[in-house]
């Protein structure tokens, strides 16, 4: 189910799922209202949207991710931390939101669980036989890309260690947001390889779902910055991965590893997870240079490609990230999303994908109602 809510200055968009299991599930963006406030003015607001929804719309419910997208990331991540005290994973990002606002907010929920954070610095979010395990903002200040992406990880995999999982069996999804990302990516590329085949993760087994795109931390020695996802208790079974051959070719073809997309099964619900996404076609070539609105619509099909081998669709949706690489596209980008995804929960921001050719990136989470009685209980 799909609603909005509106505010004096700030909108909030709500997805929420709800099956014959215990726990509801709920995406929501908030936007504050681009109207030439400050920045405290409009981080107010949108935290003044989020109390009033967990006291209404959202009551009982969990944050189990916050994600803070900001236009000054290194003149206003201090304000959000002073602001915004909650014991949950908090991403806080340089992407501007391209609405013209200074700040954007991706929360999502969850009811019936228990939350805290682990020794290892984990939150974990617990319900029946699993412990969802999520990190956000991680970041060091080694000297380059490379270096700082495979320090992330070398740390992350210890992380897991001490809570008895792999990177390998565990981990499910990862963000990396690369400061200058025409230059540094290649280094983060180059670490993730060599972290990944060191971990058992090879093209012959499996990747982890990832989006890599261009975002700023606050400090601006930091390169990469990482938030990830793994679920203890989970099984080899439970999870799939997607590849939509027909539209898509293997990461792996032209020297990356991720997967384009995974979906994970329980007794009463489906999580179909769906990495960054551009125009690309099955032979790893960008489809449609120069021209944002046919790469539009060839992300769209591609992602749509991803979905349906997930057995999901469009409808399924919670919530929807997308990237722009120049922030003139917007204006032509958003009515096209307003046209086709009039009410999905999403957030567009400037921050350039991982090839210069590619203009537009999109991302998303879905979650579909499922009756696999041989799975057990998310």
């Amino acid at each position: 189910m799909n609603k909005n809510v509106k505010t004096d200055n700030a909108l909030a968009e709500i997805f929420s799922f709800t099956s014959d299991g215990e726990v509801t599930e709920y995406h929501v963006m908030i936007h504050a209202k681009a109207d030439g406030r400050t920045f405290q003015q409009q981080l107010d607001a949108v935290l003044d949207s989020y109390e009033q929804l967990k006291a209404t719309e959202l009551q009982g419910a969990t944050a189990v991710l916050k994600r803070y997208f900001l236009s000054d990331v290194a003149n206003q991540a201090d304000d959000v931390l002073l602001a915004d005290t909650s014991d949950c994973a908090k991403s806080i990002i340089g992407q501007a939101p391209l609405d013209g606002s200074k700040i954007g907010l991706w929360v999502y929920l969850m009811t019936n669980v228990s939350s805290r954070q682990l020794p290892s610095g984990l939150y974990e979010v617990a319900h029946g036989d699993f412990r969802h395990l999520w990190n956000a903002s991680a970041h060091n200040t080694a000297q380059n890309s490379e270096y700082q992406t495979r320090l992330l990880f070398n740390e992350y995999v210890m992380q897991l260690v001490q809570e008895g999982c792999t990177l390998a069996d565990n981990c499910i999804r990862t963000w990396l947001f690369v400061n200058d990302v025409d230059v540094n990516y290649a280094g983060v590329v180059a670490a993730r390889n060599k972290v990944f085949f060191t971990q058992g993760l090879t093209e012959d087994t499996h990747y982890i779902a990832s989006t890599g795109i261009g975002g700023r931390a606050c400090d601006p020695q930091v390169m990469t910055q990482m938030d990830n996802y793994a679920i203890a208790g989970i099984k080899k079974e439970q999870v799939h991965y997607l590849y939509a051959p027909t539209h898509l070719n293997r990461t792996s073809d032209y020297g990356v590893s991720f997967e384009r997309g995974t979906y994970v099964d329980y007794a009463d619900r489906r999580h179909v997870i769906i990495s960054g996404t551009a125009s690309i076609n099955n032979k790893g070539q960008i489809e449609h240079p120069k021209d944002i609105v046919k790469q539009t619509h060839r992300m769209w099909d591609n992602v749509e490609a991803l979905l349906q081998e997930a057995g999901s669709s469009y409808e399924d949706v919670g919530v929807m990230i997308v990237y722009l690489r120049d922030v003139a596209d917007y204006a032509i980008v958003n009515r096209m999303f307003d046209e086709r995804f009039p009410h999905h929960p999403r957030i567009i921001v400037h921050a350039p994908v991982c090839r210069a050719g590619w203009l537009i990136e999109m991302e998303c989470m879905a979650v579909k109602k499922q009756d696999a009685t041989d799975m057990p209980a998310f």
